[in-house]
């Protein structure tokens, strides 16, 4: 057959099915609308973020980590030609409006940044008024975010207290280049420079202070940027404690984060396609059953089964064309509603739309699930008779059961290959497959019991009861396909409720009533007692304190902490990229007579070795260490070694928000090493505010974080998050709807048919259309319970095996989703059968006359 007859009679086949075939496009277009708007957000967001590389890091290469810079590579910097360096160090403080002995001024927790040299190197700083930020500061003067000036209801030329000084605001600052719009952050800005940071006093011992050193290549050294990475790193200490990074690896949490996101998401966006291929293979099936003598035409006339597979086939593929571009412009739009949903979440000002790879990303996959979910049905017209002809009772010979099996591993194959092109994970691949496919038996295995229970007798039953159960069994029905459909798009919505409530939960309702409503930080030793004569007098319900000592791993049973820190490296996933955290990591280290109550010992004993400086270690810590009783650890603690032995392990409710620390050491050892204080206290309801500003008053160096205000930030980022995570899964729902609806349009004429003779029997419309909203009550009743009860299993794996969290029931939200599945299932399938339903009996009779 040449091609132009083959395009002829494509043109021709779609002639007359145009009106079912408006499904098959609507059902692979919300799909793949779906897997744009993923691909398109995340793609353009990560290009995005990689175009600014340079104004997100401020500089060309940059070092940071918890402890200064060494000198040695500071001097190697130094002595390179043509290179710049700044020096920037990044703290969490307290800023106070000026007030006086009596009444101390309102006061805010603020994110310090001082700066020594020139900053930034690229991208804009924007400040008001806009000079250098260098002609703004000097030791007496600094520059703040605008909302820190309203918080504290001051202005700029008023004077604020950092660190028990007093400093003129001089300016705005409105945006920074390697500070990411809408991330998390704990405070608003406040820069100082070098000379102001020393007159404020800030940094002290066992200050939580970030460090980073920022530096500028020459123009032509670019190539060069990896080779001056390697070699500062081959400066830096063995245990790597700082972290060098170019600007070609610019934000990588985030960059990594939206890797993460677009696979998870991706998954979930090819779920709704995938949706759609069932309903592509329902609206298939419907149109071939009136295509069966047309097929048996064109065998007569020559056509060979592979050239009829092949024409129907061709079509299918042209359909998922149209349906993929139209779903392509449709997750344009979706694309630009979830960056305006995402706004304060994610740094969408740096959002590329024009994604073109995301586009033929979706028109591939609509394509290939076009034709993989026509497949299957098309098969049958391989089959059909060329004696239909003459005898229109001679139905396709069915497939064999090998047949029949090696379609549907075909089926399933094709989707592994999707889900693995689409996640770029074998791992994640597979895991999905098998999903889809453990969901998709539970639902139709659902929906076939219900046809067989709708096949028994029904005596006493009112008439439209009777009717509307017995055409759940009736030949051609989509009850099958329509109850997957609906039920896997319950399963997504309702998961990603159920743990995003159960997040919200744990982050609101569930802190305990006696829970610390503060942490104070950074007390020195001399301010304890100050301290805690403030809270007694602002008649703090109750007061925890413990001493903290920083200190380094050396070595482990023998072995030195560089080797381990390699094996860990070796060990861990590379998507985690932990490069060994638990090594090294600043070891805070306490000493207690007694455990907290949330502590629990799970082996061994608590100082139980005589003449042995014991300590006892946090079981999920002591798994990553590699260590147990009996192991020994050599530590650094500010430059004097120090052995411990493991004497105990032991569990840690975290959930308590009391103070606790991975290693506890016995009293005894560490009581004159240089240490510092914690204190986790439960306020009065409402002193938290006057309080800190008594604290900033008279202890400007030690920073309080009221958790409360904490919890609510990560809620509100979880809330905004989970709304375009559900978005996706609305579209999933969206989907199982158009094939409900495409199914009974499929159907329609002989629906028409249908009516008109139960009309002609004397049923009303009323009671026809009873009738028909019984039949889909009971389609979205079951997908309802099934995907309701899919929805609570897997959203206890995710809650409790994932987050490890406890795992509350939801029985009014299943019982919402299961009604709302059934409204939504009734509305679909009567609107689809309107024009069925207003068939006179007479029309009946003539087609029965013709």
């Amino acid at each position: 057959m040449s091609a132009a007859t083959f395009l002829r009679h494509l043109w021709r086949e779609s002639r007359g099915s145009r009106g079912k075939l408006v499904f098959f496009v609507a059902c692979l277009a919300i799909g793949v609308a779906a897997v744009v708007a993923v691909a398109g957000f995340c793609e353009g967001l990560e290009r995005g973020v990689r175009g600014e590389a340079r104004q997100l890091l401020a500089a060309d290469l940059a070092v940071r980590g918890r402890e200064p810079v060494p000198q040695e590579l500071k001097d190697a910097l130094d002595g390179r030609p043509g290179a710049r360096r700044t020096d920037l160090l990044e703290m969490l403080t307290l800023a106070a409006a000026a007030g006086d002995d009596a009444v101390p001024g309102r006061s805010q927790l603020v994110e310090l940044k001082s700066v020594d040299g020139v900053y930034p190197f690229y991208g804009t700083l924007e400040l008001e008024p806009p000079r250098p930020l260098a002609e703004l500061l000097d030791a007496r003067s600094v520059v703040v975010a605008p909302e820190l000036l309203s918080r504290l209801g001051v202005g700029v030329g008023d004077a604020i207290r950092v660190g028990g000084e007093d400093f003129r605001v001089a300016g705005r600052v409105l945006a920074e280049p390697d500070r990411i719009a809408g991330a998390f952050s704990m405070g608003p800005r406040v820069f100082m420079n070098a000379a102001g940071l020393e007159r404020a006093g800030l940094e002290q011992y066992g200050s939580r202070i970030l460090y980073r050193t920022l530096v500028a290549l020459p123009p032509e050294s670019d190539d060069e940027l990896e080779a001056v990475a390697a070699e500062l790193k081959d400066l830096l200490p063995a245990m790597r404690r700082h972290r060098v990074e170019t600007y070609r690896e610019a934000q990588p949490a985030l960059r990594q984060g939206l890797n993460r996101m677009e696979r998870y998401l991706g998954l979930a966006a090819l779920l709704s396609l995938l949706i759609g291929g069932v309903g592509v293979a329902q609206t298939v099936r419907a149109w071939l059953a009136g295509r069966m003598d047309a097929i048996a035409v064109l065998k007569c006339v020559g056509y060979r089964p592979r050239e009829v597979l092949g024409l129907y086939l061709g079509q299918a593929a042209a359909l998922g064309l149209v349906a993929s571009v139209l779903g392509i412009g449709l997750g344009v739009l979706l694309e630009l509603v979830t960056a305006r949903l995402l706004a304060g979440v994610l740094p969408v000002e740096h959002l590329e739309l024009w994604q073109p790879w995301a586009l033929l990303r979706g028109l591939a996959l609509g394509v290939g699930v076009g034709v993989l979910f026509s497949l299957p049905p098309l098969m049958a017209a391989r089959r059909v008779p060329p004696i239909r002809v003459l005898r229109r009772d001679a139905e396709p010979i069915p497939l064999s059961r090998g047949a029949a099996g090696g379609v549907g591993l075909g089926l399933v194959a094709g989707v592994f290959a999707l889900a693995v092109w689409q996640s770029a994970s074998l791992d994640l691949g597979a895991r999905f497959t098998g999903g889809v496919v453990a969901a998709v038996v539970a639902l139709a295995a659902a929906a076939l019991g219900l046809t067989r229970l709708a096949t028994r007798p029904r005596q006493g039953a009112r008439l439209w009861l009777r009717q509307g159960l017995a055409a759940l069994a009736r030949p051609g029905a989509a009850t099958i396909s329509a109850t997957v459909a609906l039920g896997l798009g319950v399963l997504v919505v309702l998961t990603m409720i159920l743990v995003e409530r159960r997040l919200s939960a744990q982050f609101d309702e569930d802190v305990p009533e006696d829970a610390p409503t503060a942490f104070l930080i950074d007390i020195q030793p001399d301010q304890w007692t100050g301290v805690r004569e403030l809270l007694e007098r602002q008649e703090a319900i109750e007061v925890d304190s413990v001493p903290v000592v920083m200190a380094r791993f050396t070595a482990i049973d023998g072995t030195p902490a560089e080797e381990l820190s390699k094996r860990l490296r070796e060990r861990e996933d590379e998507e985690e990229d932990d490069d060994g955290w638990a090594l090294r990591r600043e070891q805070r280290l306490t000493y207690l007579e007694t455990l907290p109550e949330d502590n629990e010992i799970v082996a061994g004993a608590l100082w139980s070795k005589p003449g042995v400086a014991e300590v006892s270690v946090e079981e999920e810590y002591a798994r990553s260490l590699d260590v147990e009783v009996g192991s020994k650890l050599l530590l650094d603690v500010q430059g004097v070694p120090l052995e411990l032995e493991v004497t105990s392990i032991r569990s840690v409710d975290w959930g308590t928000f009391g103070i606790n620390f991975f290693m506890v050491v016995e009293p005894g050892v560490l009581e004159e090493a240089p240490q510092h204080r914690v204190a986790a206290v439960r306020l009065t309801p409402g002193r938290d505010p006057s309080f800190q500003d008594a604290l900033a008053a008279g202890f400007p160096n030690v920073t309080m974080i009221r958790i409360r205000e904490v919890l609510e930030k990560v809620t509100r980022i979880l809330g905004q998050l989970g709304l375009g995570v559900r978005l996706l899964g609305w579209l999933t729902v969206a989907a199982g709807l158009a094939i409900l609806a495409g199914a009974v349009s499929a159907a329609s004429l002989r629906r028409g048919a249908e009516v008109a003779l139960l009309k002609t029997l004397g049923m009303t419309r009323r009671q026809v259309a009873a009738g028909f909203a019984t039949e889909y009550a009971l389609v979205g009743l079951v997908a309802g319970l099934i995907g309701s009860v899919g929805a609570g299993v897997l959203s206890w794996l995710v809650v409790t095996q994932g987050m490890e969290l406890e795992w509350t029931p939801a029985p009014w939200t299943h019982l919402a989703a299961v009604a709302g599945t059934v409204v939504m299932a009734v509305v679909a399938g009567l609107a689809s059968s309107a024009w069925a339903l207003e068939r006179r009996p007479v029309e009946a009779l003539r087609a029965a006359e013709g």
